[in-house]
C-alpha cells in the first residue's frame, strides 16, 4: 500500500473513532432537554421518564470492562463495528418507540452500543496508528468528545422545538451508517497482531457488571432515596461484595477479565488516579456552574448555555494542538503543568465569585478549557502507552471506567459539599466546592509528577 493511501486511511480511521466518542457523549446529554416533551407525549411521570436517561448511563458504565476485554479477545474491528450497528439500530428503535417502556428498553440497548464505542477508541489508536500520529489522534478524540457534550443540550432544544423528541434519535442513523462505511475501509481487513485468548472470563464479566451497576445505581439514586436508607445501603453493600469477589476471581483465574498485574505499575496507578480526580471535578463543576450562573450572576438559561460554549470552544481549539505538543514534551510534564494551571485558576476563581459582571467567569472557562484539554489528551496517550500488546482493549476499558466512576462520584461529592456549606449563604457553598476542586487538581498534578515515571516510556511511547 502506498504511503499516501495509508495516511488517508489513517485519517479516516481517526475520523470514525472520533465520531464514536462524539455520538456517545452527544446522546448522554441530548436527551435531557427533551425529557419534558417525552413526559407530555407519553403522559408519564417525571420519575418514570428519568429512566430514559439513567438506563443509558447505567448500561454504558456497567459494560466498559467487559467490552474492553472482549475487544482483545475477538478483535477491535469486529466489536467496534458491532457497536456502531447496535447503536444505530437502537437509535431507530428509540425514535419509533410506541410507549415509555419501549423507549427505556431502546435506551438500554443503545447503552450497550455506546459502551462499545466508548471503551474501544483509546485502544484503537495505539493498535492501528503509528507512533507519530497517536498524539494528534488523542487530541482529535478529546476534541470530538467535548463537541458532543457542547452540542448535546442546545441541539436537543432545537430539534425538539422544530420537530419532536423522536428526531433526537433519528439523527444518529445517517451518522452511524457513514461511520460504518468509513470503518470498513479504514481498518485493516485482518488484524494479525491480535493474539486471541481461548477463554473468556464469564464469571468475572458477571461480577464486573453487577458491581458497576449497583454502585452506579447507588450514586444516581442516593440523593433521591437517601444515601443511608436501607435500600441504598443494601445496594452499596452489594456493590462492595461483588467487587471483593471480583478481585479474588481475577487473581486466581487463568484468563482474567482484568489483568490485576497492570496495577503493580505505580506510574499506571497514579495516572489513573489523576484521571479519576479530574473527571470528578469536571462532572462536579458541570453540575454546580449552571446554578452559580443563574443564582449569583442572574443569567437566563440561554445565556448560561452561551457562557458554557466559551469553555467548550477553548477546549476544542486546545485539543487540536495538544496532541502535536505531546510529540515534543513528556506527557507527565503536560499533565502536571495543565493541572497546575487549573489549580491556580480555581484558587483564584474562589476570590472573585461575587465580583460584578461575567468577565472573571469567561477567563475561568478559557483557562480551564485549556488546562483540561491538555491534561485529558496527554493522560489518555500516556496510559495507553503502557498497555501491553494485545491488552489495549482491557486497559482502555479500565481507564474509561475509572473516568466514568470519577464523574459519578464528582457530582455526588460536589452536590453534598455545596448543600452542606451553602445553606444560608450560596457564595460560601460555591467557594467551598471550588476550593475542593482546586485541591483535587493540585493532587492530580502531584500524581502526574510521580517519581516512579519511566522517562523512556513517556518520551518514546506516548507520542
Amino acid at each position: 500500500m502506498s504511503a499516501a493511501r495509508l495516511i488517508s486511511k489513517n485519517k479516516l480511521l481517526i475520523l470514525a473513532i472520533s465520531v464514536a466518542s462524539f455520538m456517545v457523549n452527544l446522546d448522554t446529554y441530548i436527551i435531557n432537554v427533551s425529557l419534558p416533551s417525552i413526559v407530555s407525549g407519553f403522559r408519564a411521570s417525571t420519575a418514570d421518564v428519568s429512566w430514559v436517561a439513567m438506563a443509558y448511563n447505567l448500561t454504558v458504565v456497567s459494560l466498559l470492562l467487559i467490552f474492553g476485554k472482549l475487544g482483545d479477545k475477538i478483535g477491535l474491528k469486529p466489536l467496534f463495528i458491532t457497536g456502531f450497528v447496535i447503536f444505530t439500530i437502537s437509535s431507530m428503535l428509540c425514535g419509533c418507540a410506541p410507549s415509555l417502556l419501549w423507549l427505556v428498553a431502546g435506551r438500554l440497548l443503545q447503552g450497550v452500543g455506546a459502551s462499545i464505542l466508548y471503551a474501544l477508541p483509546q485502544a484503537m489508536i495505539p493498535k492501528y496508528l503509528p507512533k507519530e500520529q497517536r498524539g494528534m489522534a488523542f487530541g482529535i478524540l478529546a476534541t470530538a468528545a467535548a463537541l458532543g457534550i457542547t452540542l448535546g443540550s442546545p441541539l436537543s432544544g432545537i430539534i425538539t422545538g422544530l420537530y419532536s423528541w423522536r428526531w433526537v434519535f433519528f439523527i444518529n442513523l445517517p451518522v452511524g451508517l457513514i461511520a460504518l462505511i468509513i470503518l470498513q475501509y479504514s481498518i485493516p481487513a485482518k488484524d494479525t497482531t491480535t493474539k486471541k485468548e481461548p477463554h473468556f472470563d464469564i464469571l468475572g464479566a458477571a461480577l464486573s457488571f453487577i458491581m458497576a451497576l449497583a454502585f452506579t445505581f447507588w450514586i444516581n439514586r442516593g440523593a433521591i432515596h437517601g444515601w443511608t436508607s436501607p435500600k441504598m445501603a443494601l445496594c452499596l453493600l452489594f456493590a462492595f461484595i461483588a467487587f471483593a469477589v471480583f478481585i479474588k476471581r481475577e487473581k486466581t483465574t487463568k484468563y482474567p477479565l482484568l489483568d490485576l498485574s497492570l496495577f503493580n505499575n505505580t506510574t499506571f496507578n497514579f495516572a489513573n488516579i489523576a484521571m479519576f480526580l479530574v473527571s470528578a471535578f469536571l462532572a462536579g463543576t458541570n453540575f454546580l456552574m449552571p446554578f452559580y450562573l443563574t443564582e449569583i450572576k442572574g443569567l437566563v438559561p440561554a445565556k448560561v448555555g452561551a457562557v458554557f460554549m466559551i469553555y467548550s470552544i477553548s477546549y476544542m481549539l486546545t485539543g487540536l494542538i495538544s496532541g502535536k505538543l505531546s510529540r515534543k514534551f513528556p506527557a507527565e510534564i503536560l499533565c502536571a503543568g495543565s493541572m497546575f494551571l487549573a489549580s491556580i485558576t480555581l484558587a483564584s476563581f474562589t476570590y472573585v465569585l461575587n465580583f460584578e459582571g461575567i468577565y472573571c467567569v469567561m477567563a475561568y472557562f478559557i483557562l480551564t478549557g485549556i488546562s483540561f484539554a491538555f491534561f485529558i489528551t496527554s493522560n489518555n496517550n500516556f496510559v495507553m502507552s503502557m498497555a501491553p500488546e494485545n491488552k489495549e482493549g482491557m486497559v482502555s476499558g479500565a481507564h474509561r471506567m475509572i473516568g466514568r466512576m470519577g464523574m459519578l462520584c464528582g457530582v455526588a461529592v460536589f452536590e453534598a459539599v455545596f448543600t452542606f456549606c451553602g445553606t444560608g449563604n450560596l457564595i460560601i457553598g460555591f467557594r467551598t466546592a471550588y476550593t475542593l476542586g482546586a485541591a483535587m487538581c493540585f493532587a492530580a498534578m502531584l500524581f502526574s509528577l510521580n517519581k516512579f515515571s519511566l522517562k523512556k516510556a513517556v518520551r518514546g511511547e506516548s507520542v
